[in-house]
């Protein structure tokens, strides 16, 4: 394997704690009803759909028309988006700074609502600390989907095959694979120490 120059971040579950229900135990009495609602009301396929626009809140009044009951939860989803995101995976940003400290570039590309991002990072001043970043809803692409790699290839003026990209889903860092990316699939966040050891930097 070559030597890695340059690594790309995910935010959720690799940098970023995120956990729906750290909101909707709010809205909800009962697990069960919380349940209820991502299953029948706001699922996540409804949920990464937004991942591809920067505005939220056409999906959001489109979504209260088909359930007018749950006005108050869905508003919730992304007028209280924030809430679900629940603190930073610490070892995890050092390890990318300490990367960057050595002369690694540090990027992030992630699947993020546009506007839900840009409230997040206006909060979160480490995310300006990254060399650059691609936000899916920003740019109207979105993982696994290659052309998003392929966007990441060009504006990170990256070697894929001296790049390592760390994600926490499985599809994402296939499709990154196939097109050259050194990849580490992140199933448990405090991992990251552990598998960057096979890689050379």
């Amino acid at each position: 394997m070559s030597k890695i120059e340059k690594v790309i971040f995910d935010l959720g579950k690799v940098i970023v704690k995120f956990d729906p229900r750290n909101l909707y135990n709010k809205v909800f009495d009962t697990p069960e009803d919380t349940d209820f609602f991502f299953k029948n009301i706001c699922p996540w396929e409804w949920h990464i759909q937004q991942d591809l626009v920067y505005d939220t809140k056409p999906a959001t009044l489109k979504k209260i028309e088909e359930h007018p009951d749950y006005k108050y939860a869905i508003e919730s989803f992304y007028g209280r988006f924030q809430e679900m995101i629940v603190g930073i995976y610490e070892e995890n940003l050092k390890i990318a700074f300490d990367l960057k400290q050595k002369g690694i570039s540090i990027f992030i590309l992630s699947n993020f609502p546009g506007d839900q991002f840009d409230i997040y990072a206006s909060k979160n001043k480490f995310i300006n600390e990254f060399d650059d970043m691609i936000i899916s809803g920003k740019v109207g692409l979105k993982k696994p989907d290659v052309k998003i790699y392929e966007l990441a290839i060009k504006k990170f003026i990256c070697d894929p095959k001296k790049t390592l990209f760390i994600d926490d889903r499985p599809e994402n860092t296939e499709s990154a694979k196939k097109i050259g990316f050194q990849t580490i699939t992140l199933d448990k966040p405090n991992k990251l120490k552990e598998y960057l050891k096979d890689f050379t930097f």
